[in-house]
């Protein structure tokens, strides 16, 4: 099995093509398979189609925010137990729905701007975590 399927892939969900670009690009170094979604309904689709290991998912998008897509996320069983990372420019002290948020289990922030040691590290610990849970 090579080094990319055991990784699995991350599902990275921002607006702005260029940061899903750069963000795919940093994990795919390290070794993980990534799969892009520009939008809300796309990051649900490809989520519930195929479930990913984490997802990298930005705060502010238009139509659906990343606090709406986590919700649904959650409240679907095929996808409850997938590790998400916000990653925002707010103050967590900004967003009270993203606070309660990232005091769930699962789930990360990573402020922009970040660097590639700071993503690997936030991907790192949500699989460490997930796995820790599911071994007990």
């Amino acid at each position: 099995m090579s080094a990319v399927m055991e990784k699995g892939y991350v599902l990275v969900v921002d607006d702005e093509p260029l940061l899903c670009r750069m963000v795919s690009a940093m994990l795919l170094r390290a070794g993980y398979d990534t799969r892009t979604a520009i939008n809300g309904q796309d990051a649900l689709q490809q989520a519930t189609q195929q479930p990913p290991r984490v997802i990298t998912l930005d705060v502010m998008m238009p139509d659906m925010s990343g606090i709406e897509v986590a919700r649904h996320l959650r409240s679907t069983p095929e996808t409850a137990g997938i590790p998400i990372i916000f990653v925002t420019a707010l103050d967590r002290s900004v967003s009270m729905d993203l606070r309660r948020f990232t005091e769930e289990p699962d789930v990360y922030q990573l402020d922009k701007p970040f660097s590639r040691a700071q993503l690997l590290a936030q991907v790192e610990i949500a699989l460490q975590s997930k796995e820790g849970r599911e071994a007990n």
